[in-house]
């Protein structure tokens, strides 16, 4: 449970680092130029920000979740 809660966690820190941007001279990938949230927050794009912070926090979530646990 608590490295589910975890892997959560960094994905949503991860997703805030490179959050889609609608405008911009920033890194463009996708029509979308990907930048820290706090660069400009305004011009986030919400939708593509929360549908690629729950790919990345099941992706996470998986990928640690995949090794047995040890007893």
């Amino acid at each position: 449970m608590e490295r589910t809660l975890l892997a959560i966690a960094t994905a949503v820190l991860i997703s805030l680092m490179i959050a889609p941007h609608k405008g911009g001279n920033l890194l463009r990938a996708g029509g979308y130029a990907h930048a820290p949230i706090f660069v400009s927050f305004s011009q986030v794009d919400v939708k593509q920000l929360v549908l690629q912070t729950i790919i990345l926090a099941v992706l996470l979530t998986v990928i640690v979740n995949l090794k047995p646990r040890r007893k």
